[in-house]
């Protein structure tokens, strides 16, 4: 990242007592930042080269997902309509009337209902790699959900980063060994409770939004990764054509996360899209 970005970290007091970490990237000073939010498996520090990237732009908002990283626990269970709703009392925290809302799998799934919920917070919306249902998985990706679930059986200090082993696709994995590794560590420097993964995950499989994508007004772009082996490319464009307006990308060479596996190219479609957004706003 670019030494003159300036990175501010605090933690937002929440409503029923829960405390979100976050980290601000670049100054707002009236500007309409990105928020992003995160996939299940890994802090915000797997933001890595495509926050960086976007971080050129915009002012970055990043946080952790309560019960991980440096976030408090959760009380009640969790949802993904609830992890919007801390996403917006971030947003109340800091202040910020309105945001590009940029979230990737569970992330996309929680941006999907900020989209529906607090339409007027949303300045544009990014959904990676989710789709309208949780459970509207391929069939290799159903086998992948399977495999998955089977890496809560490990240690406590292994789950998390087996899980984004899993969610990699298995070309990346076999020609980036040393970029796996490097995740990998960096997951495993601070990793989240087996309770915590257990709950968003189950919060994942029951996210649907079928019967409300009609509400959502902001511009919207749904993005999938050309390799994704869990939830396709079908499921996100169908997710695209339930949104009014909303455009649809497949991002070439990239899995699951897109934001590890392709981090400039999918930053690139990303900031391609806020901007064209502006200069629209602005005509």
């Amino acid at each position: 990242m670019s030494a003159a970005i300036e990175c501010v970290r605090g933690e937002a007091r929440l409503a029923d007592g829960g405390a979100i970490a976050y980290e601000l990237h670049g100054r707002i000073d009236g500007a309409v930042p990105l928020l992003l939010i995160r996939p299940l498996g890994g802090t915000m520090a797997l933001w890595g080269r495509f926050r960086e990237a976007l971080a050129e732009s915009f002012p970055i908002v990043a946080f952790d997902l309560r019960g991980t990283g440096r976030s408090g626990g959760e009380s009640g269970w969790p949802s993904t309509r609830r992890i919007a709703a801390d996403a917006v009392a971030l947003l109340d925290h800091l202040a910020v009337s309105r945001a590009h809302v940029f979230g990737i799998s569970l992330g996309g799934m929680a941006a999907t209902w900020m989209g529906i919920d607090a339409a007027d917070r949303v300045a544009t919306l990014c959904i990676a790699s989710a789709p309208a249902r949780g459970l509207d998985l391929t069939r290799a990706g159903a086998q992948r959900a399977f495999a998955m679930a089977a890496c809560f059986a490990r240690p406590r200090g292994e789950v998390e980063a087996r899980l984004v082993h899993r969610t990699l696709s298995g070309r990346f994995r076999r020609e980036h060994p040393h970029e796996l590794h490097m995740i990998e560590a960096q997951v495993r420097v601070q990793p989240t409770s087996r309770a915590s993964l257990v709950r968003h995950a189950i919060a994942g499989a029951l996210h649907d939004v079928r019967g409300h994508l009609h509400r959502i007004a902001s511009p919207c772009l749904a993005l999938a990764g050309a390799l994704d082996e869990l939830v396709g490319t079908a499921a996100p464009r169908r997710l695209a054509q339930g949104i009014a307006g909303a455009s649809f990308d497949v991002v070439a060479q990239a899995g699951h996360d897109i934001t590890l596996e392709q981090p400039l190219a999918s930053a690139a479609r990303v900031a391609r899209f806020l901007l064209k957004c502006n200069e629209s706003s602005v005509d």
